[in-house]
């Protein structure tokens, strides 16, 4: 490979990278912490195929995701 095609694969695998710790660090500070209101963890969860999944809060809110 002659020089010119080392430093076009060099800047593309450089932008690559930028481009996905951009992006994990997006999905980093766009997380939910708790799907429940109250900031804790759901105590229940039920799974169905059409409705998606119900999450059962720890002060009796249901939540649907999916």
């Amino acid at each position: 490979m002659n020089p010119s095609k080392k430093k076009v694969l060099l800047v593309l695998g450089v932008i690559s990278l930028l481009l996905f710790g951009g992006g994990m660090l997006a999905f980093f500070l766009q997380r939910d912490d708790s799907i429940c209101p109250n900031g804790k963890p759901p105590v229940a969860q039920r799974s169905a195929i059409l409705e998606g999944t119900q999450y059962r809060c720890s002060d009796g809110v249901v939540v649907t995701k999916g």
